[in-house]
């Protein structure tokens, strides 16, 4: 009985500490069970804030978009437009989001700008940010300019998912810009009406030579024929010089009229080398009256450059004309003008009028591009503001130097015809 009991005692013993250590692994699951659910819940608090606080940068990024006065949107690759706020729905005259919304935006682009407008958009989704400009027909047929600041947008992994742009109308400073360059080029057409006016001299004596030996030589053929004792092929060479001369004369015309009619500018692949030798021709007489030699130094085999002709005539007809008359005024005893034609890099092209008058003054030569400064008694100060007009709508540029031996020079640049362009000259617009 004793040893029964002994086991019996023994037995409860360890069942107790086996209910006691159940008991505390128990309560410490339990411990650690409510420690997990406090944890969840902390989590579920501080995701349920993230959210919050996202849905209120949306809502305050959503107030600043839609208040935002230009237009603010969002397109895919493919062009489709997946968001616009209020004041882009008002740029492309849209009544409601459904208007544009999920529509592909080539529906308010010109068609004669959606080319541009598909490599721009290609460009952005490639990574770039740019800037550009196109022409828009909106819903209800108004027809504006509109300039996009376009960017990038990237998901986390930083892949671009969409292009975000700001647009705006600049249809009111495309017209003050056609507006501001027509009447620079309407100054220029007076300005050339000026020059033929101080030339008339130079072009009375260029049309009374070929005209002088027209009625010379139709004389002397007439007097040949009353005679009597003519063959007909004798007269062949007198009359062949008499159409010559003709022409002549009308290419003197010809020029003239060209040269002051009002007109659109237009660019064309223009041998410049040409131009000056028109220029050194034109200007001949004058310089012959003016005591003054004009020399040419012509790099062979020049690029052309994209200029409109008559107008970058003009500059340098006027450059050719100031030193003409500055060392006219200056009485200087060597009288010499030069042009020289060189390319400027590989894709420029750049002239030089040098002449051996009295110079600039240093303090004045930042002026003298001005416009109305002149040092002339009689100036009006037009012809070297008006060229440096000209040179700039042409993408080039203009300066003046004064040289240390005395004299002044001008140089410009201008932009040279890529080699697989020049074999084949395109017209279009200065102002397109």
């Amino acid at each position: 009985m004793g040893i029964e009991s002994d086991a019996i005692w023994l037995g409860l013993v360890a069942l107790g500490g086996a209910l006691a250590a159940a008991l505390i692994a128990l309560a410490v699951a339990a411990l650690r069970l409510r420690e997990a659910e406090q944890r969840v819940r902390d989590k579920e608090v501080e995701h349920q804030g993230v959210l919050d606080r996202l849905q209120e940068n949306e809502y305050r990024l959503r107030a600043i978009i839609e208040s935002e006065p230009e237009c603010v949107k969002l397109q895919a690759a493919d062009g489709t437009v997946l968001e616009i706020n209020p004041a882009g729905l008002k740029l492309v005259d849209a009544d409601r989001f459904e208007d544009i919304v999920g529509k592909p935006i080539y529906s308010v682009v010109a068609p004669e700008c959606i080319e541009i407008y598909r490599e721009n958009m290609r460009r952005v989704f490639a990574g770039e940010a740019l800037v550009y400009e196109f022409r828009s027909i909106t819903l209800k047929g108004r027809t504006c300019w509109m300039e996009t600041h376009a960017v990038p947008l990237r998901d986390a992994r930083g892949a671009i998912y969409a292009l975000l742009g700001i647009t705006r109308d600049v249809t009111e400073h495309k017209l003050a810009e056609e507006q501001v360059r027509r009447h620079q080029t309407e100054l220029a057409r007076v300005a050339r009406l000026s020059t033929m006016g101080e030339m008339a001299t130079g072009l009375a004596h260029e049309l009374n030579q070929p005209l002088a030996a027209i009625a010379n030589f139709a004389r002397g053929c007439i007097r040949r024929l009353r005679s009597g004792d003519v063959a007909p092929g004798e007269l062949i060479r007198p009359l062949e010089e008499v159409c010559q001369q003709a022409e002549r004369a009308g290419e003197v015309m010809r020029h003239v009229r060209d040269f002051v009619r009002k007109r659109e500018p237009v660019l064309a692949a223009t041998d410049l080398n040409q131009i000056v030798r028109g220029v050194a021709k034109f200007n001949e007489m004058e310089t012959r009256q003016q005591n003054a030699v004009l020399k040419l130094d012509l790099a062979p085999e020049l690029p052309r450059v994209w200029a409109d002709p008559i107008m970058v005539e003009q500059v340098i007809g006027n450059l050719v004309r100031n030193s003409i008359e500055a060392m006219a005024e200056a009485r200087s005893r060597r009288r010499e003008i030069t042009i020289r034609t060189a390319a400027s890099g590989r894709d420029a092209v750049e002239v030089e009028i040098g002449d051996t008058g009295p110079g600039i003054d240093g303090a004045l030569i930042d002026q003298v591009f001005d416009q109305f400064f002149t040092t002339k008694p009689e100036g009006v100060g037009m012809g070297l503001s008006i060229s440096r007009s000209i040179v700039e709508s042409h993408g080039g540029s203009i300066r003046a130097e004064s040289r240390a031996g005395g004299g002044a020079t001008f140089r410009f640049s201008l932009q040279a015809v890529a080699q697989r362009e020049s074999s084949v000259e395109r017209r279009y617009s200065i102002h397109r």
